[in-house]
């Protein structure tokens, strides 16, 4: 934990010997808005994400710029960009298919922040310095700021000694971080297992005290997070983290009961153990697939096992849209991602109704996923009387 004095303080200055981020590795959208809001007079700093990790070594997903310019003012100056959040107005930069998030200085006057009765921060659109920003961050490792005009990264609050000393602490105290935003104590496991870190004694001891907090958060939010939690290259290790702090049942508590079975467990480890092998090689990743493996445990328990031919769809189906509606009540999956999870799941039947539904299964749209899908069961250990190799020969003799 670190606490802000009252005093201004001055930041540590890291040179590139220090941080080792080489201006021909930065992003270049996120260069060109930086250097677009110093030209028209305001500061302008990557932050976060991308400095953490590059400091580390490791290939930073994407860029985040913060700057002293409103964002109706960063609206007027950087083109297809538009505002977006009520909690925070922050503003999206559009480059192609590709985003950089821009925000504001945040101020440090709680008076003006709107909060719950239980400390959760329901509207936080004061801006300040960027003193006052650092402070305002989560953690100290998210709060190192690039300098594009130096390439100097400024450090308020300890960050980079905690990134060279593997440790994950909050700014101020976590009890308060985690009761401002719950969503903190999943960024914390997450940060804990993507970058290596040992978890400082407090916020460890905090997630045990306010993991009840996470009740709290809104289901399309929770939706993100999980997409954050097991899109990103870590599924396998956040998983079985998520485990060992007791966070799965409010996350997952479709998936969380079905866990004591350890032929469930080893289908869901070995899906993500894929899924973070598929990151690594640059290769698609689906939200809908993801969710297929997450909640199949719950579809199966409900039918009964999905190994022959005689179980007719319209059952998979109508037991599929219950479990989505209850998984839903936690964290709501869009309508169109509902859809592909149920023709994933319906598609397991057709598979099995060889060769005489076979045309009809390889022209679906989601025939990809469901063979997948069909081969991950039986690298589970589940017997499905070699079908898979089956439309493994079949597709080879279709190429």
């Amino acid at each position: 934990m670190l606490v802000k004095n009252d005093k201004i303080r001055k930041p540590e200055i890291l040179k590139i010997s220090d941080h080792n981020i080489l201006p021909e590795s930065l992003d270049k959208d996120a260069s060109s808005i930086v250097h677009r809001l110093n030209e028209a007079g305001f500061e302008a700093y990557i932050v976060g994400g991308f400095v953490r990790d590059s400091i580390l070594g490791l290939k930073p997903k994407d860029s985040d710029v913060v700057t002293n310019a409103t964002p109706d003012e960063i609206k007027k100056i950087v083109p297809k960009t538009r505002i977006i959040g009520r909690r925070f107005k922050i503003v999206h930069a559009r480059a192609g298919r590709r985003l950089t998030e821009i925000s504001t200085f945040r101020a440090a006057d709680k008076n003006q922040t709107s909060k719950s009765n239980k400390g959760l921060i329901l509207r936080d659109n004061n801006y300040g310095t960027i003193e006052q920003d650092a402070f305002r961050r989560d953690f100290t490792i998210n709060s190192l700021y690039l300098d594009l005009q130096k390439m100097e990264v400024l450090d308020f609050t300890g960050g980079y000694t905690d990134l060279k000393n593997r440790i994950l602490k909050t700014i101020g105290k976590s009890s308060e971080r985690f009761r401002e935003d719950p969503v903190r104590i999943l960024r914390a496991i997450r940060f804990k297992s993507k970058l290596d870190l040992k978890l400082d004694p407090e916020i460890e001891k905090d997630i045990h005290k306010l993991s009840y907090l996470l009740e709290e958060i809104p289901s399309g939010r929770n939706y993100e997070e999980t997409l954050k939690m097991f899109m990103t290259g870590s599924a396998e290790k956040i998983f079985l983290e998520m485990q060992t702090y007791n966070l799965t049942k409010y996350l997952l508590p479709q998936t969380k009961n079905f866990l004591s079975s350890k032929k469930d467990k080893r289908f869901i480890l070995n899906a993500l153990r894929d899924t973070d092998q598929r990151y690594r090689n640059n290769q698609t990743l689906t939200p809908s697939f993801l969710f297929s493996v997450l909640l199949w445990p719950a579809l199966v328990n409900k039918t009964g096992p999905l190994n022959f031919k005689k179980i007719k769809i319209t059952k998979v189906s109508r037991i599929a849209n219950f479990i989505l509606k209850k998984h839903n009540e936690n964290c709501f999956i869009p309508k169109r991602i509902q859809q592909s999870i149920k023709e994933t799941w319906e598609l397991q039947i057709l598979l099995m109704k060889i060769p005489e539904k076979a045309h009809i299964a390889i022209k679906h749209k989601r025939f990809r996923a469901a063979y997948d899908f069909l081969l991950l069961r039986e690298k589970s250990g589940e017997k499905l009387n070699q079908i898979g190799d089956w439309w493994t020969k079949k597709i080879t003799k279709k190429i």
